[in-house]
C-alpha cells in the first residue's frame, strides 16, 4: 500500500494559521500604538520623499501564544478500554512460525462468508481489546480477524478484493468452529451492525502456524466451557495424522 508523501513547508506567513488565529493577530495589530507620533507640519520641499516602510516579517505564531483558542484534544485512542491482566504472554505474531501447507493456495482469490464483532459486545466484555493471541486488537492499516484455527491458523494474512487493508487471523469464536467464516473486528457497534453479513472475495497472502495454534489450545483444552478449544484442537491434530499438515510431536513445525 502506498501512503502518500507529507512536506512541511517552513514559512513566516498568515498562511501557517487558521482564520481564528489571523482574527487574533490583525485585532492585536489595531490594538498596537503607533510608534512614531503624527506630524502636521509639512517636509521641507528639499527633503527627498520617504522611502516606503518596510514591514518586518512575522515571527510564526504558536495556538498558545493566542489568547480565547481552546485548548489541542488529547490523543487517545476512542475505543480503548480497561483489559483484564493477561495470565499467559501475548503471542507476538511477527514471530509465529509459518507452516508450509501443499494444497492451500497463496495469492488465490476465495469466496469466503464474512461476519463482524466488536469488543463491546456482550460475550467479548471480559476481554476487553485483547485477542485470543493475547494482543491488542488490531484496526488501523492492519487489522484482526477472528476464525477457526484449524481451518485458518494462527497469523494467517489476507485482504479482502476492492479494500486496502490485510487482516491477521489473531482471535477464534465458539460459533465460528465448524465453518469457514471469518469474523472481521470493528471497534464499535455501529461500523459492526454496517458490516452485517457479507459473501467476499479473499486473497491469502500467507498462512499462518497449525503448529502455533496447536500450542495455545492445548493449554486451554481443561477449561470448563471450552468445547470449541477442544474441538478446534482435535481437529487440528487429526490433520496432522492424516498427513494434511505438518506437526511435529514436541510443539515445533515440522
Amino acid at each position: 500500500m502506498t501512503l502518500a508523501s507529507c512536506t512541511t513547508t517552513n514559512t513566516s506567513s498568515l498562511t501557517a494559521l487558521s482564520s481564528q488565529n489571523k482574527m487574533a493577530v490583525a485585532r492585536i495589530a489595531e490594538e498596537e500604538p503607533a510608534t512614531e507620533p503624527l506630524s502636521l507640519a509639512p517636509p521641507p520641499a528639499t527633503a527627498a520623499p520617504a522611502a516606503p516602510a518596510t514591514n518586518a516579517p512575522l515571527s510564526p505564531v504558536s495556538s498558545d501564544q493566542i489568547a480565547g483558542l481552546p485548548a489541542p484534544p488529547a490523543s487517545t485512542d476512542p475505543v480503548a478500554v480497561p483489559k483484564p491482566a493477561p495470565t499467559t504472554p501475548a503471542t507476538t505474531l511477527a514471530s509465529v512460525p509459518r507452516t508450509p501447507v501443499s494444497n492451500r493456495p497463496t495469492n488465490q482469490i476465495m469466496m469466503v462468508r464474512t461476519t463482524a464483532y466488536t469488543h463491546t459486545e456482550s460475550d467479548h466484555l471480559r476481554y476487553g481489546r485483547k485477542s485470543a493471541a493475547g494482543n491488542t486488537l488490531q484496526y488501523g492499516s492492519v487489522r484482526s480477524a477472528a476464525a477457526d484455527w484449524s481451518i485458518y491458523p494462527l497469523g494467517t494474512r489476507f485482504m479482502i478484493e476492492g479494500l486496502p487493508y490485510e487482516y491477521v487471523v489473531d482471535d477464534y469464536g465458539s460459533a465460528l468452529v465448524g465453518t469457514e467464516t471469518i469474523d472481521i473486528y470493528k471497534p464499535e457497534k455501529g461500523t459492526m451492525n454496517n458490516w452485517g453479513v457479507r459473501n467476499v472475495p479473499i486473497r491469502v497472502l500467507e498462512w499462518g502456524s497449525f503448529e502455533e495454534s496447536r500450542k495455545i489450545l492445548d493449554e486451554r483444552k481443561h477449561v470448563r466451557h471450552a468445547d470449541h478449544v477442544r474441538e478446534m484442537l482435535q481437529e487440528i491434530e487429526k490433520k496432522g495424522r492424516n498427513g494434511s499438515i505438518s506437526l511435529s510431536p514436541t510443539g515445533t513445525s515440522a
